[in-house]
């Protein structure tokens, strides 16, 4: 668990820093499936290589809170408060980032299922 959450951080904050250097609407759906590989990757190798469905739970998990990361490091980069940032996306951003974020759990789960 502490591995997935550990690397769901990480790749959270540099999928902020490359979003924030590089911003085309579509480069966070490509960020998204290389965090949940990544973090996959991870979490079967810190379990020598085993499959299961609580390892999949905790690399969705992972993901998602990778996710949440992106979004806050992002808005402290941007220098606006978390919130009103959320509100202020436009509506194809909002569904890119959902799109992105069901693509990096699909990814991770995939890894490790």
């Amino acid at each position: 668990m502490g591995a997935g959450v550990g690397m769901g951080i990480i790749c959270g904050i540099v999928w902020a820093g490359i979003t924030y250097a590089l911003s085309f609407y579509y480069l966070n759906l490509l960020l998204a499936a290389g965090a949940g590989y990544a973090i996959g990757e991870i979490i079967s190798l810190s379990v020598n290589r085993k499959r299961g469905t609580g390892l999949a739970t905790i690399g969705g998990v992972s993901v998602s809170i990778g996710y949440l990361f992106n979004l806050w490091f992002l808005s402290f980069l941007l220098s606006v408060p978390f919130i009103p940032f959320l509100q202020g996306l436009d509506f194809i951003n909002i569904i890119l980032g959902l799109i992105a974020l069901a693509l990096g759990i699909y990814v991770a789960i995939t890894r490790l299922r």
